[in-house]
């Protein structure tokens, strides 16, 4: 890879060569539709629903079936190359594909998810160690709250009432 590749880039093919070697490793053929699919994952930061990796991916392979993208993604996350977000507000699970150190703070009125990078996350699993007999595996982070835009458009609804 070329030095001057965008680490954003890098990170994206870093994750698509891990999901097609867990893939693999699993004994799982390596289809076509399967790398699309794992592509897809790997450069996307939207947090998809199965949905929307069907609609992606069926762009490029039309006739490919949405139990193809249902059976894949859920290896991928059997294998732990993804990971199943809760759903908030009703809407439908989402995955993230960023493995990353970070917190999800999901929208409770739009469902959008925004990611912020955690730095130190060592510290909280040094701090759960030393107060507890707990083996730490994995620590996901989630905020549940309503995001700025949302909060603009719950403004101008309230404004709206009082003057309508």
């Amino acid at each position: 890879m070329a030095n001057n590749a965008s680490p954003i880039l890098a990170h994206s093919d870093e994750r698509y060569q891990s999901m097609l070697r867990a893939l693999k490793q699993a004994d799982f053929r390596l289809t076509p539709q399967r790398m699309a699919i794992c592509r897809y994952l790997s450069e996307t930061r939207s947090h998809p629903t199965p949905n929307d990796i069907f609609q992606a991916v069926h762009r490029q392979f039309p006739t490919i079936s949405r139990a193809t993208v249902y059976n894949t993604v859920a290896v991928l996350k059997e294998l732990g190359e993804i990971i199943e977000l809760p759903s908030a507000g009703g809407s439908s699970v989402r995955y993230e594909t960023d493995l990353t150190p970070h917190v999800n703070l999901t929208c409770t009125r739009c469902g959008r998810i925004f990611d912020i990078p955690l730095e130190n996350i060592d510290e909280i699993s040094e701090l759960i160690d030393s107060r507890t007999d707990f083996l730490v595996e994995e620590i996901h982070i989630e905020g549940y709250g309503i995001c700025s835009e949302c909060q603009k458009q719950i403004e101008q609804e309230e404004r709206t009432k009082q003057h309508g």
